[in-house]
């Protein structure tokens, strides 16, 4: 029996390709943190899994620690997809190198000496850094697509994209990451393949893009800069990053490939965040001479001000005003998706209106709206 291993299954993209591989008839190891499976009803609920399914091991282990790791020799995997990293713009430097990093290379200790058919990673389209505006002298707005820039085709010893500079230290860790996965398929041959979602949507998310969905929603976002008509935003549904990860092992090309997995849609920040707003019955205003990069002024000193509140006082966390998140205001972003199209998926969501709609329904079903 081969068995098909998710690291961070219980999180948001993991539960979700659990759940689809499961569909297919997979025979599954969830693997994540003892703690993580403390929500696992919640979690399980959201994505439809059915924890008594024959075909479902779950699997408590720590990437952090590698005798926890020891338990996988007792299985005989075929396929890895490495999709657990920490994702949290309050996190420290040090807890983010730890986990994307260091967790990483202890998976790939036990990797390499297992004998996989595949091993497919989560990176995040962010290593190809932010973008320079016209303003600048540069390029700019032209999509990023699997030529430009990027741990894959740079310098083993660069430390982030050529002509372009890495936003946040989750960026960079990322980078890092991806990194130690490109030395280990050049050295050692690990049958990688690596995949980079845009921002990531959907059922089972109230953070990233599902936050902002909220904020709108709730009615606690009323403003933006009116120059927010100037940058472009990209997005993709959980479902199309996790149905991409199962077509691809299906192609033996696709080793040693690397693919931006995101939408068709070319929508800027100023009419996303406008049709969030219409669907969801919101009024949302234009401000006249408010910039982005001024709006990003002041937000970055205002979260670390509040992170400062949050570590010395124990003040709660407010997940849309973060540092790190903070950083990305004024960025435009243009992703291309080609190379995954012409590898042969269709995405089930290639406009992100359609999952809009979607993830909102989900919103007032929980209650949350």
């Amino acid at each position: 029996m081969a068995y098909y291993l998710v690291t961070g299954a219980m999180g948001f993209s993991g539960s979700t390709l659990t759940r689809q591989l499961l569909e297919d008839g997979k025979d599954v190891i969830a693997m994540d943190r003892a703690q993580s499976f403390e929500g696992m009803e919640e979690r399980f609920k959201v994505c439809k899994i059915d924890p008594a399914n024959p075909k479902l091991t779950l699997l408590s282990a720590d990437l952090l620690d590698p005798d926890s790791l020891k338990q996988l020799n007792e299985y005989d995997i075929s396929h890895v997809f490495h999709v657990a990293s920490l994702y949290d713009y309050s996190a420290t430097r040090e807890a983010l190198m730890a986990v994307n990093v260091e967790g990483t290379r202890n998976l790939l200790s036990w990797a390499l000496e297992a004998d996989l058919k595949r091993f497919v990673h989560w990176s995040t389209c962010g290593v190809f850094g932010k973008p320079y505006t016209a303003a600048e002298g540069k390029k700019h707005n032209l999509p990023f697509d699997e030529k430009a820039s990027s741990p894959k085709n740079t310098a083993m010893d660069a430390e982030g994209p050529d002509g372009t500079h890495l936003v946040n230290v989750y960026s960079e860790s990322k980078w890092i990451q991806e990194k130690l996965l490109w030395k280990a398929y050049a050295d050692n041959g690990l049958p990688l393949t690596v995949i980079r979602p845009a921002p990531i949507y959907g059922r089972g998310s109230r953070y990233g893009h599902g936050g902002i969905m909220l904020l709108i929603a709730k009615g606690l976002l009323r403003a933006i800069p009116s120059d927010a008509k100037n940058a472009v935003t990209t997005s993709v549904h959980v479902e199309d990053v996790a149905g991409f990860a199962r077509f691809v092992i299906e192609k033996k090309e696709s080793i040693g490939e690397d693919y931006n997995v995101v939408d068709d849609s070319i929508i800027s920040y100023r009419d996303f965040l406008h049709y969030i707003a219409l669907v969801s019955g919101r009024r949302l205003w234009n401000v006249p001479g408010i910039r982005l990069s001024m709006y990003r002024a002041v937000a970055v000193p205002a979260a670390q001000f509040w992170t400062w509140l949050e570590r010395k006082f124990n003040f709660p966390k407010m997940q849309m005003l973060e540092v790190q998140s903070a950083t990305y205001i004024g960025s435009s972003y243009w992703i291309s998706n080609r190379k995954s199209k012409e590898l042969g998926y269709q995405y089930r969501y290639p406009d992100v209106r359609e999952g809009v709609r979607d993830t909102l329904a989900w919103f007032r079903e929980t209650g949350d709206i």
